[in-house]
């Protein structure tokens, strides 16, 4: 056996990754799913993305890039919604944003959210160049306004303002554990490149 795997360490692999099976043999246990995601759009794609955001303006939101003004905002959607990331393992964690860091990020990244009648950010998706792609950094929806169609519309607006700068792979992953998530990305044309197991010393069902 490999003496690269050290007990005392988390270890996140492919789910191809021979070592999957080392480690399962060594009594450790699966401690998290995720999966990864690429689309690369065609321009016959493009009028179907652009559906899915004007569908969210139908029903009365208002769709539009972010800038570091709306960092705020940013910041308390974000801890609005943070009980819905997994906490299982590092491959599905999500920091906490505070608006200095929502500030960065969308001076160096690009964001994207949707506004309710009374002007409120209810929903966003942060995304930044990630050398050969575009990754998802990570998109939230207020509880109060899940069921819209706006995870799809943000997701939708990301992949339309960035294939018009020259964009054309985008990536983005989730937990296997978060079904909604993976609906939004297969609406908006994703499909599944990878899948992740996160492994923790001890047996299935272990607390230790």
């Amino acid at each position: 056996m490999s003496d690269a795997v050290s007990p005392e360490t988390v270890r996140v692999l492919l789910s191809s990754d021979p070592q999957c099976r080392e480690l399962e043999a060594r009594g450790w246990r699966v401690l998290a799913e995720s999966w990864g995601a690429r689309l690369r759009p065609s321009e016959e794609d493009l009028p179907r993305l652009g559906h899915l955001v004007t569908r969210a303006r139908a029903h009365g939101y208002a769709v539009l890039e972010l800038g570091p003004a709306d960092a705020a905002e940013v910041a308390g959607l974000d801890g609005a919604t943070r009980e819905d990331y997994p906490r299982a393992g590092p491959a599905t964690a999500h920091a906490p944003v505070d608006e200095a860091q929502a500030a960065a990020a969308l001076s160096t990244g690009r964001g994207f959210g949707a506004r309710d009648a009374e002007g409120a950010l209810v929903a966003m998706s942060m995304t930044r160049s990630g050398g050969d792609r575009v990754e998802t950094e990570f998109t939230a929806v207020h509880p109060d306004h899940r069921g819209a169609g706006l995870g799809t519309a943000v997701k939708a607006a990301s992949v339309l303002a960035w294939w018009a700068d020259g964009a054309r792979v985008f990536g983005t992953g989730g937990a296997q554990t978060n079904p909604a998530s993976m609906a939004i990305n297969r609406a908006v044309g994703y499909t599944v490149t990878e899948r992740w197991l996160t492994y923790a010393p001890g047996k299935a069902g272990s607390t230790s």
